[in-house]
């Protein structure tokens, strides 16, 4: 609940009471209040603005920190949280995405909020351009939402027009407009991992990804094979066989052997995971390269225990050269 000054959690369980969390900013001062958004585990929270100012409508934002009690305006006019796992972390970061329109332009931001949990990487900060047509001159975000299965920022303008974000990259993945009238709410869309919102004649519009079209509309369209390999990978998804193939046969062919094991072994949907003749192929090298392929064979199994059950045929193979080697063998 938002007052003319402060901000309350009022929880619906029980005989419970308001409890005040923070007190409004001075640069949300005259606003109009039109959001509110919290991390999943409220630690952050965010009460977004907007008004009049110099023909345009200006956006303000509030982020508050519970842990740390301090508050910090920002420029804005719509934003989501997310949690993200980003690869070779064990635990997820908590991410905050904002958009804006200004005098200058417009900008979408994802920054990582908080200190990196222990051993995390942190997340390194993106900011690119949103694109507006010159007949949108005064279009401006007001909804945002993040799929957290996909990993895909879903902004909807004022103008109707819907734009999709690579989560990981800021990459812009598609633009469109869905609607001639103005978007006033949204909510994610649990069944489909999408956006629902609805305009002011009352329409109520859906968007969603197409697990099926998404990386093949990538590398042919975009023509962005490095995100296609990376959205199949991170979401396990089809689309990108041949270029997983044809990233593991150059490394392969390279002797990078434990890159070649990488590939293999993160491959979505399996694609080359369940080849008897991926393991043959690291078995067949010759003997001069015999270390670096046991190395490949234990890299293999590394990158493979945490993502799914081997087979019978996987596991056998796999233990052979860790055995041989006498190394590693708590993998077993």
């Amino acid at each position: 609940m938002a007052t003319e000054t402060s901000v309350y959690h009022w929880s619906m369980e029980g005989d419970s009471q308001p409890v005040k969390m923070f007190d409004r900013h001075s640069s949300l001062q005259g606003c109009q209040v039109i959001n509110y958004r919290t991390d999943s585990a409220q630690k952050w929270l965010l009460l977004i603005g907007i008004s009049a100012q110099q023909n345009r409508v200006a956006g303000a934002m509030q982020l508050y920190s519970v842990d740390r009690k301090v508050s910090q305006p920002i420029e804005g006019h719509a934003a989501a949280f997310s949690q993200f796992k980003m690869e070779g972390n064990a635990q997820e970061s908590t991410l905050f995405c904002f958009s804006m329109r200004g005098a200058q332009g417009g900008k979408l931001h994802i920054i990582e909020v908080g200190s990196p949990p222990t051993g995390n990487t942190p997340f390194t900060k993106k900011a690119v351009d949103l694109f507006f047509p010159p007949e949108a001159q005064n279009d401006f975000p007001v909804a945002m939402q993040v799929s957290q299965k996909h990993d895909v920022i879903f902004l909807i303008t004022k103008y109707g027009y819907i734009h999709l974000y690579d989560l990981e990259t800021a990459t812009c993945i598609y633009m469109n407009r869905i609607s001639g009238d103005t978007i006033f709410v949204t909510a994610p869309h649990e069944n489909s991992s999408g956006i629902i919102g609805v305009n002011r004649k009352g329409q109520v519009l859906s968007v969603s990804v197409e697990e099926d079209n998404i990386v093949p509309y990538i590398t042919n369209v975009l023509q962005n094979p490095d995100l296609a390999l990376r959205i199949a990978m991170r979401n396990n998804l089809t689309g990108a066989e041949e270029l997983f193939v044809r990233k593991f046969n150059a490394l392969f062919s390279q002797g990078n052997y434990s890159e070649a094991a990488k590939v293999a072994a993160s491959a979505p949907k399996a694609i080359l995971r369940e080849l008897a003749k991926t393991i043959q192929k690291f078995q067949q090298v010759p003997a001069q390269r015999r270390a670096r392929r046991r190395h490949s064979c234990s890299t293999l199994a590394s990158c493979l225990r945490p993502r799914a059950r081997l087979t019978k045929y996987e596991s056998l193979e796999l233990c052979r050269p860790v055995l041989s080697a006498g190394v590693r063998k708590q993998l077993l």
